[in-house]
């Protein structure tokens, strides 16, 4: 097994398997007799549960972090792209920054798996948006982007 020392990334799933090796351990020392050294196992079990237990939580931590930093650029990109009128910067901008803000969802979730839901002001910009591409528009597109950046820094998603 690997020590938390060695460990470079801190990894959820990593850390949901200690945590679960750790309640194994207890369930088995709450059944063993004293003398067969349940104090140990109920002891050595409450420790890698405790120590999974804070390699998710530093994993997450982690993980918002890095979704912080990517939606700061992919926000940047998609202001940028809709100042130079460059289509597609903005569309770039704007799946970099979905993708940041899942992550972040993601990240900062009790759940095991979190799937983000788009807001209906997202989802209907995201609709003008290809309704532009489809007919050419790039006036419409542009509108369509800019009304899923305006959800997604009012909704998240």
């Amino acid at each position: 097994m690997v020590t938390q020392e060695e460990r470079v990334q801190p990894s959820q799933i990593n850390g949901q398997l200690t945590s679960a090796q750790g309640v194994v351990e207890q369930a088995v020392g709450s059944v063993l007799p004293e003398a067969l050294g349940s104090a140990s196992w109920l002891e050595s079990g409450a420790e890698l549960q405790k120590q999974g237990q804070k390699e998710v939580e530093e994993a997450k931590a982690q993980k918002a972090l890095g979704a912080t930093m990517d939606s700061g650029v992919a926000k940047a990109k998609t202001a940028f792209g809709y100042l130079t009128s460059d289509q597609e910067t903005q569309d770039q901008g704007n799946q970099e920054s979905q993708k940041a803000q899942a992550d972040y969802k993601q990240a900062t979730s009790d759940k095991p798996f979190d799937i983000p839901v788009p807001s209906v002001e997202g989802m209907k910009g995201r609709l003008e948006t290809v309704e532009g591409m489809i007919k050419g528009d790039q006036e419409k597109q542009m509108e369509g982007n800019l009304r899923v950046e305006k959800a997604a820094w009012k909704d998240g998603v």
